[in-house]
């Protein structure tokens, strides 16, 4: 169990909604904190908003500063595209963890203190590791209809939060094909 000078400095860099989730958790006695993971990420870092509006800008003032009309002109499309994928990357954003709270009894996904997730330890029945897009991410697979908690590499420690599932849930390690 990590003790409470490592989790406060974890605290201190929380959403404010999480935070409150995590005193809830505190005041109701019912589960004790174990270890707190983020996710540092934010909306607009997402790809398919970043990039087409990077090249919006650099395309536009290319073509603005060296009077380039087809690059100013690809720097308006690029805006055009940049402007249509705002709201599929902030709704999309809504089902992203910015916070993985582990407790002696549950795990749970939070959104800004909402919960997108949760599972009780007794209810796991294995960890598997996936490559998605060259990225690895993990799911936490539970229940007899495939259902299953993801856990992104943008979480911070994302190693270190399935190690401590693992010790947490008390499945041996061979259910993950790391």
């Amino acid at each position: 169990m990590k003790s409470e000078d490592l989790i406060n400095p974890i605290l201190e860099r929380l959403h404010t909604a999480d935070r409150a989730f995590i005193d809830s958790l505190d005041a109701s006695k019912d589960s004790q904190v174990d270890s707190i993971y983020l996710n540092d990420s934010h909306w607009w870092q997402n790809a398919s908003f970043a990039l087409p509006c990077l090249i919006a800008i650099i395309s536009t003032a290319v073509g603005l500063f060296f009077r380039v009309n087809e690059a100013w002109g690809f720097g308006l499309f690029a805006f055009g595209v940049t402007l249509f994928m705002l709201p599929i990357v902030l709704i999309t954003w809504r089902n992203t963890a910015t916070s993985i709270i582990l407790t002696n009894k549950l795990i749970f996904s939070l959104h800004r203190g909402k919960i997108l997730h949760s599972l009780e330890w007794a209810d796991l029945t294995g960890i598997e590791q996936i490559e998605y897009l060259g990225t690895s991410r993990f799911k936490l697979k539970h229940g007899f209809e495939g259902e299953f908690m993801t856990i992104d590499n943008d979480v911070e420690n994302s190693l270190e939060l399935v190690n401590r599932s693992f010790e947490l849930s008390g499945l041996p390690r061979q259910q993950t094909t790391a």
